[in-house]
């Protein structure tokens, strides 16, 4: 996992991918595209854009094997739970290669919180879980193929 400023391109550059992202954040307006799916590269690299609204529901821990995930606030900010995958033992729903899922119900060991212009990048190896905001959100996900 790499939590940072977006801005702060020194703890990203050294990803292969990282230039393409930014490129992309700066020649386009994520504050007023409308929310859903914007291929970059296919389905090599491609953005969600979602807005969340506050809600009672917390989704498990979660980690993907395809995809790597960069998580960008655009405005606002949420929680996002965290454990290293090697660490979980609980299973609550068996990988799904179609969904590029697998969920734990193991507790997190760790709860980050992404503010606006925040960017945490989460590998196959980082159980995950965003959890709904306070208030709404606009975020940007970002799915990286695993080379």
């Amino acid at each position: 996992m790499i939590i940072d400023q977006f801005s702060e391109t020194s703890a990203f550059e050294h990803l292969t991918w990282f230039v393409a992202i930014q490129e992309y954040v700066l020649n386009n307006n994520l504050h007023e595209a409308d929310a859903g799916r914007y291929d970059i590269d296919g389905d090599d690299l491609f953005v969600i854009i979602a807005d969340d609204t506050a809600r009672d529901v917390h989704p498990p821990l979660e980690a993907h094997r395809t995809y790597i995930d960069l998580q960008l606030t655009i405005e606002g900010s949420f929680d996002v739970l965290w454990r290293p995958l090697a660490q979980c033992v609980d299973l609550l729903q068996p990988y799904s290669s179609e969904d590029d899922v697998l969920l734990m119900s193991d507790s997190a060991t760790t709860c980050l919180t992404l503010s606006e212009g925040i960017a945490a990048v989460f590998f196959p190896g980082d159980a995950h879980a965003p959890q709904p905001p306070s208030v709404s959100v606009r975020k940007a996900v970002f799915k990286i193929k695993v080379p």
